[in-house]
């Protein structure tokens, strides 16, 4: 659905539409709220005043614009039901891991089609990068699917014995494919959580070398691929932030793509052009402000943006709450998000956090899908 994302159907683009669809295929998940564990049930909550506050303001002023982000917001209440209420078993569990690896293999085609054709089927560059985004809007989703192709790989080949030498094969094939395919979108974000990743399965894995070890190894195979291009294009992805740091680059607002200036002129909006209600309550418009806490804060105000620290620091606290074995994928996820709400805006993607809050909720509640019986 995600390459149809230019396409409208009167007001509503594809993707809003496949929105509207998701709560009414899953509308029974709603009645299931109540026998949800009590923090999971708060959790939510707060998450959906974060994103919410000043929704029924937006309603009013702008109506099509307040429909699609209350569109959207149920969608991502629906991240706290849809995983955690329907996978039961490790037979459900492999099954939504499987079907997360097979999303992938699109985008990691069009990626590596791009690469040896040179087609290129969206002009997006960055830093004079050419980036293969394929036919999707930006260098988010890519790497965003290649990310959760990755995590699925990494929690099957963790949770089961694999003896299929085919099998082993296969999943190594895509790893390497998703590695490349995140490479060749050129994000600074990417770039970070994969670091931030490798850091923590050394660190926090039940079986640091063998899931170091597959990263290394598809590492490895892609710089073998790319050659000295692979360290030159990562060395001018982050040379202005090179620059910046050696005093070449005196303003740090040209860092990080130029969003310094994006932030400094919606928080000078914010400030002195705001009321002090919409300043405190927000006025539900989401705004292209690159940053997530900037985005709460001009759409839901000084209260949603609290109510988000509140979110995040619930969930980082429940994360050494997991059980030790398995808690490097929550890390994981939650590391992913941390660094992605910088740079991005998480809460207008409803498929973002179905598949991170949904991982995360299950790893939190049914550890028991995870591991093997003689480690519980």
């Amino acid at each position: 659905m995600d390459i149809f994302w230019d396409i409208q159907v009167g007001p509503l683009s594809m993707l809003a539409i496949q929105g509207v669809l998701l709560p009414i295929v899953f509308y029974e998940l709603f009645s299931k709220f109540r026998y949800l564990p009590r923090y999971w049930r708060m959790s939510a909550k707060i998450y959906i005043v974060s994103l919410s506050l000043g929704l029924f303001w937006s309603l009013v002023v702008e109506p099509i614009g307040g429909l699609q982000t209350l569109i959207l917001n149920v969608n991502i209440f629906l991240a706290f039901l849809i995983i955690p209420v329907l996978v039961n078993s490790k037979k459900e569990l492999n099954q939504v891991l499987i079907a997360i690896m097979v999303a992938g293999i699109f985008p990691i085609l069009i990626s590596l089609y791009q690469f040896q054709t040179g087609v290129v089927f969206q002009e997006r560059q960055t830093v004079g990068l050419s980036r293969y985004v394929g036919f999707y809007h930006d260098a988010f989703p890519v790497r965003f699917y290649g990310l959760m192709t990755l995590i699925a790989l990494l929690t099957y080949n963790y949770t089961n014995k694999l003896r299929n030498i085919f099998l082993k094969v296969a999943l190594v094939m895509l790893t390497i494919g998703a590695l490349f395919s995140i490479y060749l979108v050129f994000s600074k974000a990417g770039v970070l959580i994969l670091g931030l990743w490798i850091f923590s399965l050394l660190v926090f894995s039940d079986s640091k070398l063998k899931q170091f070890f597959s990263l290394f190894f598809a590492l490895a195979v892609i710089f073998f691929i790319v050659g000295d291009a692979f360290s030159a294009n990562i060395e001018q992805l982050f040379s202005k932030e090179v620059g910046y740091q050696s005093g070449e680059v005196k303003d740090a607002r040209y860092t990080l793509a130029g969003r310094g200036y994006i932030w400094q002129d919606f928080w000078h909006y914010w400030a002195s052009e705001q009321t002090i209600f919409f300043q405190w309550f927000g006025d539900g418009i989401n705004r292209p402000t690159h940053n997530e806490y900037l985005r709460v804060l001009m759409a839901n105000g000084i209260i949603g943006v609290l109510f988000l620290v509140v979110f995040i620091f619930r969930k980082i606290r429940k994360t050494f709450k997991i059980h030790k074995n398995i808690r490097v994928f929550a890390i994981m996820l939650i590391g992913m998000y941390l660094i992605d709400s910088i740079g991005l805006v998480p809460g207008v993607y409803y498929y973002y956090n179905i598949l991170v809050w949904g991982i995360f909720g299950i790893l939190l509640m049914k550890p028991q899908l995870f591991l093997k019986q003689s480690k519980i």
